[in-house]
């Protein structure tokens, strides 16, 4: 969940930069902000899943 609205704080804040950078274009933050919101998103969910598989990996017990 921290994932999603972290992805989407980025792609807004991306969207914003882009509009302001194309005088205040819609068609240009709604694209920059989706594509770095899903870029973004994409990224935290492969690191999470890596993170997964480091504790799967892991010996639960120091005895294991």
């Amino acid at each position: 969940m921290v994932g999603v609205i972290t992805a989407v704080l980025a792609g807004s804040a991306a969207g914003w930069l882009a509009a302001v950078a194309t005088d205040h274009s819609l068609v240009a933050a709604v694209v920059t902000g989706m594509v770095v919101a899903i870029a973004a998103l994409a990224w935290l969910m492969h690191h999470q899943r890596s993170g997964w598989r480091q504790v799967r990996a892991a010996p639960l017990f120091p005895d294991e």
